[in-house]
């Protein structure tokens, strides 16, 4: 092979492959907005977003009131029931932190988008070199963000409830938490408002 066809196979392999460092930022500026977003501190989640519009805040406000109010129901219930009262919501967090860890990253110039296995993609922007999350509002469907402000209403409806159920001993089992929320939440939104 000449000297000219290997700069052009090295000059291709490397403007198509992502530098190791540059998927490290990305993925630990997504693995940090997804742990404020899971803790429920939404202003820390919003202070790794590129330029929030108010639909982003909404969003990001909503997501984190939802993993709020989803982890504390499930300390709720941990507390009552003991190891029984899991009902998924830290297993559910620790597996999207865990698919962030090991998403395949796209980098394009000052834009990348994280592929995590089985989630939804993460697009991110370098703003003065940080590496930012790119619109949380855009992540979700049109119909999503219409059925926003709702599916919270009903999330912290739900959680109220379950956790007034849980103090009063009306709920018998982990088991029944898991259903009224599948009940009241719907049957595939379990985990609350899209992350």
């Amino acid at each position: 092979m000449s000297t000219s066809s290997l700069a052009v196979v090295a000059l291709l392999i490397s403007s198509t492959a992502t530098p190791p460092r540059a998927a490290e930022d990305c993925r630990a500026a997504a693995g940090a907005y997804f742990e404020a977003i899971t803790r429920g501190d939404a202003d820390a989640a919003l202070a790794l977003v590129a330029a929030p519009s108010e639909a982003d805040r909404i969003a990001v406000h909503a997501s984190a009131a939802s993993a709020e109010g989803l982890r504390r129901l499930e300390e709720l219930a941990e507390s009552r029931f003991g190891p029984r009262g899991d009902v998924g919501i830290a297993a559910r967090h620790r597996r999207l932190l865990e698919a962030i860890k090991r998403a395949t990253v796209e980098l394009h110039d000052e834009r990348a988008v994280l592929r995590p296995e089985r989630e939804r993609p993460v697009r991110l922007r370098r703003v003065d070199g940080v590496w930012k999350v790119e619109s949380p509002a855009k992540r979700l469907t049109g119909e999503e963000r219409k059925a926003l402000r709702h599916a919270l209403q009903r999330t912290q409806a739900a959680t109220k409830d379950l956790a007034e159920r849980i103090h009063s001993g009306a709920v018998k089992s982990a088991q029944e938490v898991r259903d009224a929320l599948r009940k009241a939440l719907g049957h595939n939104e379990e985990e609350g408002v899209p992350l």
